[in-house]
């Protein structure tokens, strides 16, 4: 009787371990995808904005097998029955394709085109940093639609929030604005 006991506490050791080991492997593969991503997308040659089904790719990884599939695109519903090809450009390194790694490897060294205060690094906990656009109107870079985000970083200066709080009140309430006698 006491044998099988032992037996079974290290039979529940070893399933265990097995199962411990395995929700690590789809962890891992939860985190490589976790958020919008910015893909070429195979027939058009543009930039779409795409989610992977992360979830299911973590359990296909708990369970040992590599499965991956989107759950949204910025070309769907039209063309919502794609091979997915695009997926093959996140295969070798889904970080560099994250929207997030994308802005903020562009707002870090830039200085404020405002008041030249350096940006650095986002913050997920702070607020963000915005854009300019050549018509001098400030926007969140988090708002702008996904897909279009590097055509406008590209034609966009950088913004820190406080001036991008003082410009967005300065064009919704102009009456209320005082000019103040010097420049920027």
């Amino acid at each position: 009787m006491v044998r099988e006991v032992y037996l079974l506490i290290a039979l529940l050791v070893i399933a265990g371990a097995f199962l411990l080991r395995r929700s690590r492997v789809g962890f891992q593969q939860l985190r490589k995808y976790w958020g919008r991503m910015l893909v070429t997308c195979p027939e058009n040659q543009k930039t779409a904005a795409v989610e992977v089904a992360k979830t299911r790719a973590a359990v296909n990884a708990a369970i040992g097998r590599s499965h991956v599939e989107l759950c949204s695109c910025t070309r769907w519903p039209e063309k919502e029955d794609c091979g997915q090809e695009c997926l093959s450009q996140l295969a070798s390194d889904p970080e560099s394709h994250r929207l997030w790694t994308i802005a903020n490897r562009w707002f870090a060294g830039k200085k404020c085109v405002y008041c030249g205060r350096p940006l650095g690094k986002l913050s997920r906990l702070d607020h963000d940093a915005a854009l300019r656009n050549s018509d001098q109107i400030t926007v969140e870079w988090d708002q702008v639609p996904a897909e279009k985000l590097p055509d406008i970083l590209n034609t966009s200066d950088p913004v820190c929030w406080g001036c991008h709080v003082a410009e967005t009140f300065r064009r919704e309430h102009p009456e209320l604005v005082v000019e103040r006698p010097w420049k920027h």
